[in-house]
């Protein structure tokens, strides 16, 4: 079972115990049962008879939306081979409060995307003084 502000989840393999559960909350508490869940803290959540799959599809549009990257490109590897990042590095300064956000932003999406935690964990190495260079790796124009 998990809570999150006024939102509950339960999971389980007994459909019985189930019945029992939502009774006996419901009994306690004024709840409605939205059946199975779909979305929860910006995760898609797809149920089928051979697993479960979470999806942040969404949430990464609305991020691009909301940072205007819709027309970045695509590229298959998260960061350039052999790209150097320096923390002490010689360059224009970049909004550190829109870099944190990013990140902070990219963080998030790590939930269903482990593929992107090296480089995003990378990148947050810079936050204090981010730089131009610093952008151009989060973003690809």
């Amino acid at each position: 079972m998990s809570l999150y502000v006024d939102d509950l989840i339960f999971t389980g393999n007994d459909a019985c115990m189930f019945e029992s559960f939502k009774k006996s909350m419901k009994i306690e508490f004024d709840m409605t049962d939205l059946g199975k869940m779909k979305y929860f803290l910006g995760v898609e959540v797809l149920q089928y008879s051979d697993g479960i799959y979470l999806s942040q599809k969404k949430y990464a549009y609305e991020l691009l939306e909301k940072f205007g990257l819709q027309n970045c490109n695509f590229v298959k590897n998260p960061i350039v081979l052999g790209f150097k990042l320096s923390k002490n590095g010689e360059g224009v300064r970049v909004d550190a409060t829109a870099y944190k956000q990013l990140i902070g932003s990219l963080m998030y999406i790590i939930v269903t995307r482990p593929d992107l935690m090296y480089v995003v964990c990378l990148l947050s190495r810079y936050m204090a003084n981010p730089t131009e260079l610093h952008m151009l790796a989060v973003v690809t124009p």
